[in-house]
């Protein structure tokens, strides 16, 4: 039976980093969560039941809220907080639904195009401030851009790829944002180069300093210095809707992406591999296939290594949905599955991990779906005694050591990206090694380069021999 919504199923969500340099509470019950499967929420409309926002795109703040973006026409918005439950109205000023969201190293939101008429874009582009919650203009993109693709490079700036323009055609501009100076309110925008493939190309920045793009109509690396693309093998057909994601690696980063799911109206498939941009003559490498065919489902990387996938279909935008979560070990290369959510989360849906280590799921434009309401995933690393952090700084440059201390010390440390979700990716999440060495009572870590952990607010884990992480620390780097 479906579980019925509910506004009291508030106090037992997870507790959430808050702010800088405060340690989050760790989950209230850990009783609760099954060991084997995880536990999902009740669903919850944290803005009222006749709320039409919907969580199309999700960005989690350095403030620990999450910002939930979605519904056309006009676009609307809140900013959740995941401790109180509460939430505050944010509408955007204009359509930005379908837009591409980052943050910046001072941890405002960048947000870029968005919808106009039938299959087009605008060019607006905006900082959203986390603190004020205000809505802050920028210089317009060159041409307007529908499903674009924005990229934090190790310099802070900013590069933004594709998108239908005002016509319904494919922006072929290359554009670099450059953010305002410290305290300011007005970046500027420059076209550097031309673009080579479609919508919503997912994006990394390597270690190289260079950009990793996979999609459907190849794989390409962008030198940010000559703004040049080389275009390598295409990856397996993956149709449209297919989960991506930066795989973790070594303290020197990660340099593989894994593709995996995706369909079209005929149905979606199993297919799952990576690329390796340290390598990229070698091509695409099949790896373990889904449990079963999946679109539109949301990957998810967690302290532990693990990736999450929440929701999907079988076909189509919402047809056949799978509500359980799965969960992928890259080192095993195996899929496990997990507990089931309540609500279908197909099309337009997203999720984010949260400070305290849970995720939040949201989103589901279509009838029957998920809509207006969330969820919340306690995966089954949650179900252990968690290690913590007693103190660590707040702020740290990039190839920076810093002590952490904790009763914890022969635990790992790492680095989480905090989410910018959307349709079916978070190019933004990325899971950090860091290199480190320990004595009784406290961690010495090493923060990487820039290249690997590009300027701005980092979530801190301790990661125990068992997997279980503890909560996050808010951490600035750069």
């Amino acid at each position: 039976m479906r579980i019925r919504r509910s506004l009291s199923l508030l106090a037992s969500l997870s507790a959430a980093a808050v702010t800088m340099g405060v340690l989050a509470p760790s989950p209230s019950s850990s009783a609760a969560i099954d060991p084997n499967v995880g536990s999902w929420s009740a669903p919850f409309t944290p803005d009222g039941p006749t709320s039409r926002v919907i969580g199309v795109h999700q960005i989690l703040m350095h403030t620990g809220k999450v910002l939930v973006i979605g519904s056309l026409r006009p676009t609307v918005a809140y900013v959740y907080d995941p401790i109180t439950g509460k939430s505050v109205n944010a509408n955007p000023p204009v359509d930005i639904e379908c837009g591409a969201m980052v943050a910046l190293a001072d941890g405002r939101i960048l947000v870029v195009g968005g919808h106009g008429k039938g299959p087009t874009g605008i060019s607006n582009v905006f900082l959203f401030d986390p603190i004020t919650l205000e809505w802050i203009e920028q210089p317009a993109t060159n041409g307007a851009r529908y499903y674009p693709t924005t990229t934090l490079l190790a310099d802070g700036r900013v590069v933004i790829t594709a998108g239908f323009d005002h016509m319904g055609d494919d922006n072929t501009n290359v554009d670099v944002y450059t953010p305002p100076a410290p305290g300011g309110r007005l970046g500027s925008i420059k076209t550097v180069g031309q673009h080579l493939g479609g919508l919503y190309p997912r994006q990394w920045l390597m270690p190289s300093g260079n950009v990793l793009e996979t999609q459907r109509r190849g794989s390409y690396i962008l030198n940010t210095k000559t703004w040049e693309w080389t275009e390598y093998d295409r990856p397996g057909k993956h149709f449209s809707g297919e989960s991506a994601i930066l795989l973790p690696g070594p303290p020197s980063g990660s340099t593989t992406a894994m593709v995996f799911g995706g369909g079209s109206n005929a149905g979606a498939t199993t297919l799952s591999e990576t690329f390796n941009a340290a390598t990229p003559t070698a091509g695409w490498t099949r790896v373990a296939p889904l449990p079963e065919p999946r679109v539109h489902m949301q990957a998810v990387p967690t302290p532990n290594g693990s990736i999450i996938g929440i929701g999907g279909n079988q076909k189509g935008s919402f047809e056949q949905p799978v509500y359980e979560a799965l969960s992928y070990d890259p080192k095993a290369n195996t899929w496990t599955t997990l507990a089931a959510q309540s609500e279908r989360r197909g099309y337009h849906s997203a999720a984010v991990l949260l400070p305290g280590g849970r995720i939040l799921s949201a989103g589901d434009t279509g009838a029957g779906g998920g809509g207006n309401t969330m969820e919340t995933f306690s995966p089954p690393y949650l179900s252990g005694t968690r290690p913590t952090i007693t103190s660590s700084p707040s702020r740290v440059a990039n190839g920076a050591s810093f002590t952490i201390s904790t009763p914890n010390s022969k635990s790992r440390a790492v680095l989480m990206a905090p989410g910018a979700a959307t349709h079916t990716v978070d190019m933004s999440a990325r899971h950090i090694e860091l290199r480190r060495t320990a004595v009784a009572g406290r961690i010495t870590a090493t923060v990487p380069s820039a290249t690997v952990a590009a300027p701005g607010y980092y979530m801190l884990f301790l990661v125990n021999g068992a997997g279980t992480p503890s909560s996050a620390r808010w951490i600035h780097i750069g």
